[in-house]
């Protein structure tokens, strides 16, 4: 079962607003040799950022879950599952060394009631948290999160 990421309205307009300013000022800047090519690298590390960790999709077979980007995948093992549920997270969760809305939410955060997980979804509203065997917990989101969770559920008993 594979299921697109769908962005927020905020993640896509701060998307939009990062790259526009970023173009426009290297459009700007072209004379000037420096401000140039900080402006260019600046776009160049977040453009291939947002590739390599950008939220695009989810996939779910027997065997793993796999967060997929443009240009990389990270899977994670059926078998060191323990749980999946349902979860939104709050606009308060504390970004450790994450993205906040660019490219949708990814990376490490922090939050009160549940601590440290990886997140990976464009909305809060379509999330769901993994909890895996060893204490770590991922908070994922895609378009049809129960019917992935209740996928999660058959294949692992939880």
């Amino acid at each position: 079962m594979k299921s697109k990421v769908a962005l927020s309205r905020f993640s896509t307009i701060l998307t939009v607003v990062v790259f526009g300013v970023l173009f426009i000022g290297c459009i700007a800047t072209v004379r000037e040799k420096p401000a140039f090519f900080c402006l260019l690298a600046i776009y160049l590390i977040l453009l291939i950022s947002a590739m390599l960790y950008g939220a695009a999709y989810i996939k779910v077979d027997a065997d793993h879950i796999t967060l997929g980007s443009i240009l990389r995948c990270k899977r994670i093992s059926m078998r060191k599952v323990e749980s999946a549920e349902r979860f939104q997270p709050t606009m308060g969760a504390i970004r450790i060394f994450a993205s906040g809305g660019f490219m949708g939410y990814w990376g490490i955060f922090r939050e009160g009631d549940i601590g440290r997980y990886y997140g990976f979804y464009g909305k809060a509203s379509d999330c769901f948290l993994v909890r895996m065997k060893n204490g770590d917990k991922y908070v994922l989101g895609c378009k049809n999160p129960d019917e992935v969770v209740s996928y999660i559920r058959s294949q692992t008993g939880g």
